[in-house]
């Protein structure tokens, strides 16, 4: 199984949701692996970090490229019942095969109107692709006009949308470098829609 965390607009926590979905997904008893696309390699920076300081992840990150990426299609190295999460950048041709690879896309986003325009050019790319997303909303201000609004535009636009919203916390800020904490504020409950998903 390959989930793609993606969107096309940056600065909406796909290296958090990448993580703490892989962490969820680890505790519920699976192998994973985070495969890390992104030229800046949060992913693999945070991975470091937390083994620097003795706090390990408790999967392997991996940095991987286009053509890495259009391999692991070909050759399905989930085939024995692993999950891969693919960590990418804004943008760049390996978001395309990330795209055409992923078995599923979670598209994670602010929910602002700039948000909203780019995460649905995201949504119209996996519909092109033929691929199942959902838009997940992330630092979300619970209870907001804001947050309604948002979440009505994108089930109008008939985009998948996951019932769970990752609340606006200080705490993801601080888990950088570290493994997760007990609570992952929601992303349990993220996963727990993707495996419906995808079974």
């Amino acid at each position: 199984m390959i989930i793609g965390v993606i969107n096309i607009k940056g600065g909406v926590g796909k290296t958090t949701s990448s993580l703490a979905i892989a962490t969820a997904a680890q505790r519920s008893g699976l192998s994973v692996t985070v495969v890390d696309t992104d030229p800046q390699g949060s992913a693999t920076l945070w991975a470091q970090a937390a083994e620097d300081a003795d706090d390990p992840l408790p999967f392997p990150v991996v940095s991987r490229n286009q053509a890495e990426i259009r391999r692991m299609r070909e050759r399905r190295p989930d085939r024995n019942g692993e999950l891969i999460v693919i960590d990418t950048p804004p943008n760049g041709a390996v978001v395309d095969e990330a795209i055409k690879t992923a078995d599923f896309v979670v598209i994670p986003t602010l929910s602002s109107p700039i948000d909203l325009q780019q995460t649905m050019l995201t949504a119209a790319q996996c519909q092109d692709a033929g691929k199942d997303y959902a838009v997940l909303i992330v630092m979300a201000r619970k209870g907001t006009n804001a947050l309604r609004a948002f979440r009505t535009a994108v089930e109008e636009y008939g985009a998948g949308i996951f019932d769970t919203e990752i609340p606006l916390r200080e705490d993801f800020k601080a888990d950088f470098g570290h493994t997760f904490r007990s609570n992952l504020n929601g992303y349990e409950d993220v996963w727990n829609e993707l495996r419906g998903e995808l079974r």
